[in-house]
């Protein structure tokens, strides 16, 4: 066998790999740089959207005067309707006196020389200032401090119609000018 001398080249190849590293350097740098704008935007965003959040937080928080002046009359309303209500006692000689918390409302008109009244009877004073329905509705004309009940027994209330110069029969014409349904 004959001894074939093989024979090869040796190539440097290191600066052309070096050139390749470079690069390969130079690419990363710049790609990490690229990572680092995107991060600092990102702070800079998230930075933005909690001041705006804090600045909407504060208006949300911050009391509208015309809601709290609102709030404060309905509940001083409340305090008052509460207060109407509670039934009023006094101590004399020992003994508890309890008063009627009853009220009443009277509507009035004149015809010649007398004066009708209407008088709605309310079992509190929250009733009336509520607008319910009165618990009893009366009428009565009346001249100079005499009066005369239309709601009472005619035999009862004679010596009213005396006074008063009239007939049962004229003193029921004025019960027209009663307002029975106004309540």
């Amino acid at each position: 066998m004959s001894k074939e001398n093989i024979s090869f080249k040796e190539n440097n190849y290191d600066p052309l790999n070096n050139a390749i590293d470079e690069s390969i350097r130079a690419q990363r740098a710049k790609s990490s740089w690229q990572y680092a704008k995107v991060f600092g935007l990102v702070l800079v965003s998230i930075g933005i959207l909690a001041v705006l959040l804090a600045w909407a937080y504060n208006i949300f928080k911050k009391p509208n005067p015309d809601l709290v002046r609102k709030i404060n009359e309905v509940d001083k309303k409340f305090e008052q309707s509460k207060s109407l209500d509670k039934k009023q006692e006094k101590v004399i000689d020992g003994e508890v006196i309890n008063y009627n918390s009853e009220t009443l409302r009277f509507l009035q008109t004149k015809s010649g020389k007398f004066t009708i009244y209407t008088r709605f009877t309310y079992s509190t004073t929250k009733d009336l200032l509520e607008g319910n329905k009165p618990k009893s509705t009366t009428c009565y004309m009346g001249k100079g401090g005499v009066v005369f009940e239309y709601d009472e027994p005619k035999e009862q209330q004679t010596t009213s119609l005396e006074v008063l110069g009239i007939t049962y029969a004229q003193a029921m014409s004025y019960k027209k000018y009663c307002q029975y349904n106004n309540y």
